[in-house]
Order: C-alpha cells, then sequence, then structure tokens
C-alpha cells in the first residue's frame, strides 16, 4: 500500500510538473506574442508620425496661385524676422498699397476686387492672425502668408 501511495504521489507530482512546465511555456508564448504586438503598434505609430511631419510644407517655401486673367499673384509668404511687425517687413520684401483705414489692398500689383468681393487675408504659421499686421510682431520661423479670399 505504501508503495502504491509513493507511486501515486509521484505521478501527481510529475503532473504538477508537466502542468507547471506547460503553463510556463504558455506564459512565455504570450509574453512573447504580447511583446511582437507592442514593438508592431509602436513602430507603426511613429512610423505614421515620421511621415506625416515628413510631408509637412517647408516654413521658407512660397506657394503661389497665379490667376488666370490677370497672371497676378494670389498669395505671398515670407518668414518672419524676430522684432519687426509682420507689416514692414511686406513693406520691405514687395509693392504694397493700403486704404485710408490701413487695409493692404495690394501686393505685388495683385489688387484685391472689391466687386469679387475679394481681400487680403493675413496668416501666421497657417492660422488667420487674431491681430492686424502692424500689431504682430514676428519670430525668426514664423510663416507669414498673405492670401486673396472672399467675403
Amino acid at each position: 500500500m505504501i508503495i502504491l501511495l509513493l507511486a501515486a504521489r509521484s505521478f501527481f507530482m510529475e503532473e504538477k510538473t508537466i502542468t507547471a512546465s506547460k503553463k510556463a511555456k504558455r506564459n512565455v508564448f504570450y509574453l512573447t506574442i504580447s511583446a511582437v504586438a507592442l514593438v508592431l503598434v509602436v513602430n507603426v505609430g511613429l512610423g505614421t508620425f515620421l511621415l506625416q511631419k515628413n510631408q509637412s510644407v517647408p516654413r521658407d517655401e512660397k506657394v503661389t496661385v497665379v490667376s488666370e486673367k490677370t497672371n497676378a499673384v494670389d498669395t505671398f509668404s515670407y518668414k518672419g524676422n524676430e522684432g519687426k511687425d509682420a507689416l514692414s517687413l511686406l513693406k520691405e520684401k514687395t509693392k504694397t498699397e493700403q486704404n485710408n483705414s490701413g487695409l493692404v489692398v495690394s501686393i505685388n500689383s495683385r489688387r484685391a476686387d472689391d466687386a469679387k468681393k475679394e481681400f487680403w487675408a493675413f496668416y501666421v504659421n497657417g492660422k488667420m492672425a487674431e491681430v492686424g499686421p502692424s500689431e504682430y510682431i514676428t519670430k525668426d520661423g514664423d510663416l507669414i502668408e498673405w492670401k486673396i479670399e472672399r467675403y
């Protein structure tokens, strides 16, 4: 009887050892799969971020749209200069006209057409400015853009 108990005990211990071994192998498998999935997610996310970053328009590139009728340019852009206002920089870089109230009505001989409800819109770093160009003090690296738009 004791021999039977010893044999049964050794059988069940072996079973527990095998089960623990199987559990350990299963845990290693799950950890490996989880690690691979995590690496893939991080790489895909990082790759997407870098791809989007590289597809942005360089800050010093001028984008121009030419009107078919007059060959006049409908956009004008330049970089900011630390401490100078956007209007002064515009006047340094090109021929401009302002109306009596101070609004820019012509850039590079391209006049905003009142009959077409056009105006020169002022943008800083891709967003319409919240202040006028004489009040906006530029920083190095700012992208200042003027675009013909309609109201």
